[in-house]
């Protein structure tokens, strides 16, 4: 099993939590080979800390994603994007703390 195959194995501890992230981000970009998108879509099936923070991801790229074809970011965009950074900065500092 190599290392990145243990980041869908059981439940996500932080370093395994960590290297499943960077898949999934990897996974929102299109970049992966189609047996490593199987193991994600398994993984993201069975484990609500990582499913929750694809979601978070995911709706982070649409969001990017609409405002910047529509030519202009919406008013406020940056700020809001400020906003949820230290969101999820405090939600990561206290899971780990958990």
């Amino acid at each position: 099993m190599s290392a990145s195959d243990e980041a869908y194995e059981g439940p996500c501890c932080d370093s395994a939590r960590a290297r499943s992230l960077e898949r999934i981000y990897h996974y929102l970009d299109g970049e992966l080979a189609s047996h490593e998108i199987t193991k994600i879509q398994a993984h993201l099936d069975d484990c609500t800390d990582c499913s929750g923070e694809f979601e978070i991801e995911a709706l982070l790229k649409e969001l990017v994603r609409r405002s910047c074809s529509a030519g202009q970011a919406p008013e406020g965009l940056r700020e809001k994007i400020q906003e949820r950074i230290v969101i999820e900065r405090r939600t990561t500092v206290i899971r780990r703390i958990r």
